[in-house]
């Protein structure tokens, strides 16, 4: 079997260079909208999870599948550049969608040999669904379309020998940079370098005799090369990488009830859809067709071995991702589909006539194109929308926070804001730590986007009912930053307990509780005063209360407690009131569950932000850090006080054989036209 191993030089004449210029305008007319659109959804998850993490931490500690260090990094690079904006954030994947079109064109016309085929390739890839969706969702999949093609138009010249130390270095380069989009495109990595090498195996063959060590050498360093560095680095990151593949795993069985990730028909068959999306699979017809017609060339070897190595590779590991996952195939697959379309026109061309070959061409256009325009709208809305919080807006209430109001101020805020959160949280943690360790509550504050009701603030990825607690109470407008509104519960806070200045209350309450328990007081952990409370069963669950009664006489809806307490991070323990039998509250709301973790070591406090998919996803073990001592959750959480008289003790839940508590208090917040207590 012989391999053609030149491609034509194509010289960008005005005839072509005008259709492709245009081409790329209208590439880029079509994704620029909604570039300004707020962050939403997965991009906002990224942002928030991984744009505050140092760069060593973002290369070598590979968390989940949302961490994509090359788009990061440009994405940081370019918000560096032109400010912290929308349009900034989403530039690199905006730029990569646009530039893998004139691209496209010249990649297809190197494996194919036909300008109206690259040409009908490269509008195919500015129409397609997925290429317009991954342009504006900006999470690297564009990137990966655009270092996919490049990776193979440099692979072309290095096997032409032209100026062969630049195209060298480029190789390297996008290779390596197509690992640090998401580590999965090793399988697009590696059936470049078998192409790669079967090619220059075959030339040397075909020049008869053995090929001298140093020339064989100078040709496979590149490959080495690179392949080199992908496998140190992937290395490095084994066992996050094998953490993240049981997360995913508990994902699709959550979410989509799927146990088995192996390959098959019907989960294959929607990366297939994807691929000629928004047109339908009677493409595959003109992609049959153009594999009989490249038959016994290079570009032959190169489509087979683009499909064929990933899929044996997905089959051995037994993991088939998402249809994005394969995006890289995508251009190639739609150069097939043009290349099939150009070779069937010709063949009418040249067996009945040109005005039949030209009128079905038009109709062919026309077909491809009214598809996608009229799906235009319904695809940019699944992107997101004008709605949500922004960088200006976010970063404007954040300064107004840490400017203009108190460190110890309880400030509650959107979990599903992930922009806000980003500029906020670790604010908001630092108010929780500062008001259990000095006992002191200011105010409370409700931050969140104008269309939502600052009493459904509290959420936790979802509405939950209890908000409607404070459904009907008086939320005072303080401050306005866009879409964005603070508002203070108009509601007097008093101190309940302890009742003086004691920051180890905890220890000096009478508990009542069984012989499976133990409570001592613990000089470390501790996370306020002078010591913790630690707490030793012998039981899988336990609970013990105070032998002392807290009475309260409530005349009027609308009086709370707000309970405030500190426990071991994820131990399951918790802080609570016991009532009277029959006068039970309706339920507990949560405030801020989520941003008062804090890492205990020998020198300092540090704040952590909780993984977003930590419901699902493997997290790192912190306690491996030998300078790790604790970890700290602080609780926040409202309880609505029953009309008339009510009795309760305080006391704690616990699941573990030992645990720590620290820092219980406990509010009164009522009426400020009501007497206190």
């Amino acid at each position: 079997m012989a391999y053609n191993l030149h491609s034509r030089t194509f010289l960008y004449t005005s005839g072509f260079l005008i259709p492709i210029v245009c081409l790329t305008l209208l590439g880029a007319l079509m994704r620029v909208t909604g570039i300004n659109w707020p962050i939403v959804s997965d991009p906002a998850g990224m942002l928030m999870m991984h744009f505050p993490a140092s760069w060593d931490s973002l290369l070598f500690e590979y968390r989940d599948t949302n961490q994509r260090p090359l788009y990061i990094f440009l994405a940081k690079f370019s918000m560096w550049l032109f400010g912290e904006n929308e349009i900034a954030f989403r530039l690199p994947g905006f730029l990569a969608g646009v530039l893998a079109l004139p691209l496209a064109y010249r990649v297809g016309l190197m494996v194919t040999e036909s300008r109206s085929c690259a040409f009908l390739g490269s509008l195919l890839l500015a129409l397609s669904s997925p290429h317009l969706l991954h342009s504006r969702f900006t999470r690297g999949y564009s990137l990966t379309v655009f270092l996919a093609l490049a990776l193979v138009f440099l692979a072309y010249k290095l096997l032409d020998k032209n100026n062969t130390r630049l195209w060298a270095s480029l190789f390297v380069l996008a290779g390596f940079s197509m690992i640090l989009i998401v580590p999965s495109n090793i399988h697009f990595l590696a059936s470049i370098g078998i192409f790669y090498f079967i090619v220059l195996f075959l030339k040397y063959k075909k020049q008869g005799g053995a090929p001298l060590k140093k020339s064989l050498f100078s040709d496979l360093l590149p490959l080495l090369t690179v392949f080199g560095a992908a496998g140190a680095y992937l290395l490095s990151i084994y066992a996050d990488l094998q953490r993240a593949v049981v997360g995913s795993k508990n994902q699709y069985k959550l979410f989509y009830n799927i146990d088995d990730l192996s390959i098959s028909w019907e989960r294959f068959s929607d990366v297939l859809i994807s691929m000629v999306s928004p047109w339908g699979l009677w493409l595959y017809l003109f992609l049959i067709f153009a594999l009989l017609r490249l038959i016994k060339t290079k570009g032959f070897l190169l489509v087979a071995v683009l499909f064929i190595v990933p899929i044996l590779l997905v089959s051995l590991s037994g993991l088939l991702g998402p249809p994005r996952v394969y995006v890289y195939w995508l251009p190639f697959v739609l150069t097939l589909v043009a290349f099939g379309v150009t070779e069937t026109f010709n063949l009418i061309k040249n067996k009945y006539s040109s005005q039949l070959s030209y009128s079905l061409s038009a109709v062919f256009l026309v077909a491809i194109v009214i598809n996608p325009v009229m799906t235009y709208s319904e695809n940019l809305s699944s992107v997101g929308s004008p709605s949500g919080t922004t960088f200006e807006e976010a970063k404007d209430a954040a300064g107004f926070v840490k400017n203009s109001m108190s460190d110890h101020d309880l400030i509650v805020i959107p979990y599903s804001d992930r922009v806000l959160r980003y500029y906020l949280e670790e604010q908001v943690g630092k108010n929780m730590l500062n008001i259990i360790q000095s006992g002191r509550m200011g105010r409370l504050i409700f931050l969140g986007p104008s269309d939502i009701p600052p009493h459904e603030f509290p959420d936790v990825g979802y509405p939950i009912s209890n908000t409607d607690f404070l459904k009907n109470l008086s939320f005072k407008t303080i401050k306005v930053f866009g879409d964005l509104r603070l508002y203070e519960l108009e509601l007097n806070i008093i101190k309940l307990s302890p009742p003086g200045p004691d920051l180890d209350y905890e220890n000096h309450i009478k508990f009542h509780h069984d012989e499976t328990v133990k409570l001592k007081p613990a000089e470390q952990p501790r996370l306020v005063g002078k010591r913790s409370l630690a707490v030793e069963q012998t039981g899988k669950e336990t609970k013990f209360y105070s032998r002392e009664v807290t009475v309260l006489e409530n005349e009027k809806e609308g009086a709370f407690l707000l309970l405030n307490f500190a426990k071991e991070y994820d131990s399951g323990s918790e802080g609570t009131l016991f009532f009277d039998k029959g006068n039970t509250p309706l339920g507990v709301l949560e405030l801020n569950g989520f941003y008062g973790t804090f890492i205990s070591t020998p020198s300092k406090l540090i704040w952590k932000r909780l993984d977003l998919y930590k419901n699902f996803l493997v997290q790192p073990d912190e306690y491996e850090n030998n300078e790790v001592k604790y970890i700290w959750e602080i609780r926040f959480a409202i309880i609505p006080v029953p009309l008339g008289e009510s009795m309760f003790a305080e006391g704690f839940r616990t699941r573990k054989p030992l645990t720590y508590l620290d820092g219980w208090q406990l509010f009164l917040l009522q009426d400020k036209a009501a007497s206190n207590p």
